[in-house]
């Protein structure tokens, strides 16, 4: 047997070798998997695999993907692999119980008249056909899960959402949470009146129902039903001794309770607008006060002031008449990693959270109360006064005002520990004792936010268009911190902590460090050329005036008054100039420090393997030299 055919055999042998392992370990490895994602994207965490494990009976999972249509478009097609990936952990860690199916619903088939009839959403993308990216999830009795559609801006809770299903499932049995609020959360909109584009539940509503059974207290009786397991308090208004005493109560025996509290709610004093009557309305209600609750609880939430806070401020549009200029409102605030509590299960890699005109809770002196911070801010902030924000928005204000204390100021805080009731009489006049409770059966367990905005649409959900469907997607975590809480409170922890996993914005923290210091040197120059523009215009229109006077209606400048006025103009662009250079400068040096930082992790690693390789070649060229001249 010649060389040739030797190397024609050898070739022949290792394909088939190479196809026999792949074939041998796509099926006796095909749970195999190895995660390398910072995030663990493809890994379920402790909380689903515990929920996997307890599931009662069969689970049928229905995938339906228009995966020929989905090669048109790319960004679905690979998050479409990223949802079957882990559709099918889940059905390999269940031993048997969830049994996935993936269909491809092709027009007018029978699949295609399936996934309609079952919820799923189509989308059309312009090319006369629609895409099926949905999920349909039933046990043996028939009850039923859906994902219409699968959105890529929901991917950071792809795998709570995929959990909660087969919890829901499991255990159809949904905690009482009862609802008691000065907001108008429309919480008894009927399914009728939405197809009618009336009112609306808030975001917050639908998705405490998707996991609690949500119900409206009416406090007039002070009545709290015994079949309510969590209390969940949002800005209380008007709530008199009854009222006070039915909550008290409800925490001395044990209830838990999720308290929203506001210093100013800006939701309720828009919704009171109109004439000054109104306004003073508006104001009145805007204030939500429970301190004799809270004081016995061992913390207060004064209303007296909000919080501002530069680090972790949004931006808004200040301009007028159609202007754009971009400033920060101190007091609308997005809270990230650094402001959130990382040891607690309720904020543990939580994402964002966006408050606005946000109060503070404050730790009384000698509490035995365990006061447990789980959102806080940054050292950038400081207490302002509430009125600076009662009589609407003023961004340049408050900057002016600002003057940071150094201090962290707690956003939200978990209670925990041995307390005296509010009422240590015994109850009101005009309510009988019924086995009243002087302190805490055991350790309390409420959780209190100074806030209560950040439940409102406005501040968490956006609609989006995605592909001609009209979407709404959160923008913000402020729905998951709200569930977790729940959550928490209801003893259920297998859910806690499957939120907003994921997430694919890496931000350069580097970089924002750097953009925040270029703004805050920004802003400083700014408010030093507005006072030096105030001086030399008013400068400006008294020398102008008096030239007037002298003149007689004329404008009649002496060289002195002209010299001044000239120097005066060439100062202010002299000084526009400067800071103009300066901007330009910092975004330089922001912009270069992303080049580099770009280039180190996308192009790095490219030419790195690129030079082993070169260098790789270059060793084996050098081998077979050397092999050659070993043989002549």
């Amino acid at each position: 047997m010649n060389r040739s055919t030797t190397a024609i055999l050898a070739l022949a042998l290792a394909a088939i070798l190479f196809l026999s392992v792949n074939i041998f370990s796509t099926n006796i490895f095909r749970s195999a998997r190895l995660d390398l994602t910072e995030s663990g994207l493809y890994t379920l965490s402790a909380g689903s695999k515990r929920i996997l494990a307890e599931v009662p009976e069969p689970v049928r999972l229905r995938f339906y993907f228009s995966e020929k249509l989905a090669n048109q478009l790319p960004n679905v097609k690979s998050y479409g692999l990223r949802v079957r990936e882990l559709l099918e952990e889940y059905a390999n860690l269940s031993n048997g119980k969830v049994r996935l199916e993936i269909i491809d619903p092709e027009p007018f088939t029978d699949a295609e008249d399936e996934a309609v009839r079952l919820g799923m959403q189509a989308v059309p993308i312009g090319t006369g056909e629609s895409l099926y990216f949905g999920l349909v999830a039933t046990n043996t009795i028939d009850d039923r899960q859906v994902v219409p559609f699968f959105s890529r801006e929901k991917e950071a809770f792809l795998e709570y959402d995929l959990t909660r299903m087969l919890y829901n499932l499991s255990d159809p049995k949904k905690p009482v949470v009862g609802l008691i609020t000065g907001l108008q959360m429309n919480t008894t909109v009927s399914p009728m009146m939405r197809l009618n584009g009336g009112a609306q539940a808030w975001g917050i509503v639908d998705a405490i129902r998707g996991v609690f059974d949500l119900r409206a207290l009416d406090m007039n009786q002070g009545i709290i039903p015994k079949d309510v397991d969590i209390l969940m308090i949002a800005h209380p208004l008007g709530l008199g001794e009854q009222a006070l005493y039915a909550i008290d109560q409800f925490v001395m025996a044990g209830g838990r309770a999720l308290v929203f509290m506001d210093p100013f709610s800006e939701v309720t004093a828009r919704d009171q607008q109109g004439g000054q009557r109104n306004q003073q309305r508006a104001i009145e209600l805007a204030s939500s006060d429970l301190e004799k609750l809270l004081n016995a609880w061992g913390v207060s939430v004064p209303t007296d002031h909000v919080l501002a806070d530069y680090e972790t401020s949004q931006q808004v549009n200040a301009g007028q008449g159609g202007a754009q200029r971009v400033v920060r409102y101190l007091v609308w605030l997005q809270l990230g990693g650094a402001n959130l509590n990382p040891d607690d299960v309720v904020t543990a890699d939580l994402g964002p959270i966006m408050t606005a005109n946000t109060g503070t809770v404050l730790t009384l002196p000698d509490t035995d109360v365990k006061v447990t911070p789980l959102i806080f801010t940054g050292v950038q902030a400081m207490r302002m006064e509430t009125n600076m924000v009662r009589f609407g928005p003023a961004p340049d204000r408050l900057l002016e005002m600002f003057k940071p204390d150094g201090e962290q100021h707690v956003l939200a805080a978990r209670l925990s520990g041995k307390v005296k009731s509010a009422f240590p009489d015994g109850p009101p006049k005009g309510r009988k004792n019924t086995g009243h409770l002087n302190e805490s059966a055991k350790d309390i367990s409420v959780i209190v936010v100074a806030d209560s905005d950040m439940l409102h649409d406005q501040f968490w959900l956006r609609q989006r268009n995605m592909m001609g469907q009209k979407m709404v997607v959160p923008i913000a975590a402020n729905g998951d911190f709200v569930i977790n809480a729940l959550d928490n409170l209801s003893g259920s922890s297998d859910l806690i902590g499957l939120r907003s996993r994921g997430k694919s914005n890496r931000p350069f923290v580097l970089v924002q460090s750097m953009r925040l210091a270029a703004e805050q040197k920004f802003q400083a120059e700014e408010r030093k050329l507005k006072k030096s523009l105030e001086k030399s215009t008013a400068r400006i229109a008294e020398l102008e005036s008096r030239a007037q006077g002298a003149g007689g209606g004329g404008n009649l400048l002496t060289p002195e008054q002209a010299a001044e006025i000239k120097l005066a103009r060439t100062q202010v662009l002299k000084t526009r100039k400067q800071l103009r250079d300066v901007q330009h400068n910092l975004n330089r040096e922001i912009d270069g420090l992303e080049a580099r930082l770009k280039f180190a992790n996308v192009g790095l690693m490219p030419l790195a393997v690129a030079v082993v390789a070169a260098m790789l070649a270059v060793m084996g060229i050098r081998r077979r030299r050397r092999a050659a001249a070993a043989r002549r």
